[in-house]
């Protein structure tokens, strides 16, 4: 039976840290590899520091000696970078690799052809291939949307300026997860060993609309105008493609994910989840209402 005490953490930011917190929490030991031990700040007790090459396996090698599992939260620039610590994980006899996925839509056949899904889907690819050899276990998670991200960046809506563009009218539905709640997920999963080995584990706190996130900030904004346009989403999908296939423009890929996300046909929305599996609960639409609001 795979059990599983000492975690490698690739990666300290937004989401590597609430993990922190949870795993220590949980009381496994941790270490925490980083480009750089100064930047990291102070670690909770029962966490310590490596400072490595993401670049370098044989520096991985040497950080991944005696750990159990490794954990990666890098940010989607390092994504390609995983692939060097798989590759030191299995020289050094590491049991299973959670890649730094979370994703919204990738567990889904037709929302992992946008072309910035690439790098992720071939790490996941390049995993499950070392594990149907036997060199190693993994788990990939499929979260939603960051809850977070929807009440303070203006991708569904546009809060600061009082502006929302309606994709197919705001009428599908779509997964989110609190950043706590994904680091549970995670945490969980290392105690379901056996249940959460070599697949795709997808969570989420509940389902919302574009339309149920407008109607909830209009109500923080009374008697405030919002500019409302209309959107057809998969059109805009298919321009934003045609125009990235003339040439990769970074400033297109903010676009085409909230279209892609917002259009029902990506597989955005989850049907199934492994909430009950890992010992999570849902979100009500009060719950979520307040939470958007103490983010304001």
């Amino acid at each position: 039976m795979t059990t599983f005490q000492k975690v490698a953490l690739l990666g300290k930011g937004a989401l590597g840290s609430v993990l922190l917190t949870e795993l220590i929490k949980a009381q496994y030991t941790v270490t925490v590899l980083t480009r750089s031990v100064i930047s990291l700040g102070d670690l909770p007790a029962g966490a310590t520091a490596r400072q490595v090459d993401y670049a370098s396996v044989s520096s991985l090698t040497t950080a991944l000696q005696g750990h159990d599992i490794v954990i990666s939260t890098v940010s989607p620039s390092a994504v390609p970078l995983q692939k060097p610590a798989i590759d030191a994980a299995i020289q050094v006899g590491v049991k299973r690799f959670i890649p730094a996925e979370f994703g919204a839509m990738t567990s889904d056949p037709e929302g992992k052809k946008p072309p910035f899904h690439a790098p992720t889907v071939e790490i996941h690819e390049y995993l499950a291939s070392k594990a149907d050899a036997g060199e190693i276990e993994y788990t990939v998670f499929a979260v939603g949307g960051f809850l977070e991200m929807l009440f303070t960046m203006p991708l569904v809506v546009d809060f600061e300026k009082r502006a929302v563009a309606l994709h197919d009218g705001g009428v599908h539905g779509f997964s989110v997860s609190r950043l706590s709640t994904v680091a549970k997920a995670v945490v969980a999963s290392l105690g379901k060993a056996e249940e959460t080995r070599n697949r795709l584990v997808r969570v989420h706190d509940t389902v919302l609309s574009q339309r149920k996130v407008y109607d909830i900030v209009r109500k923080w904004t009374p008697g405030e105008t919002w500019t409302e346009t209309e959107v057809d989403a998969e059109v805009a999908v298919q321009s934003l493609l045609g125009q990235l296939q003339n040439g990769f423009n970074p400033d297109l890929v903010p676009a085409l994910f909230v279209a892609a996300f917002l259009s029902g046909k990506y597989g955005s929305e989850y049907n199934d989840v492994d909430n009950e599996l890992l010992g999570l609960g849902l979100m009500g639409d009060k719950e979520v209402e307040e939470f958007g609001l103490a983010l304001r």
